[in-house]
């Protein structure tokens, strides 16, 4: 497996300042997706946007993790509810132009 798109967690929180553990219960809960290679844990770069907003909860907001699995499955119902209303807005659009 290549791991040019992948973090090993240890960096991660090496540089970020953020305990091993933290990252790892996010695994868990599933909020982000980890994999286990010989023994490292990683992340996949394109996650580190969600982590660091994550850490943000917890660490500015003092939110704990069950805030933030909460907070997680409301943001991702209103981007969906955005995404619906965008879908009918083109379908009103195209009624509208007939």
């Amino acid at each position: 497996m290549e791991t040019d798109q992948l973090i090993a967690i240890d960096l991660f929180c090496t540089n970020y300042n953020v305990e091993y553990s933290f990252v790892q219960s996010l695994g868990e809960a599933g909020l982000i997706d980890t994999i286990m290679i010989q023994e490292t844990r990683y992340i996949h770069i394109p996650q580190l946007q969600k982590l660091e907003s994550i850490i943000r909860l917890h660490e500015d907001l003092d939110i704990n993790l069950e805030g933030i699995e909460v907070v997680h499955h409301l943001l991702k119902r209103v981007e969906t509810m955005q995404n619906e209303i965008l879908i009918l807005k083109n379908r009103l659009r195209f009624f509208e132009g007939n």
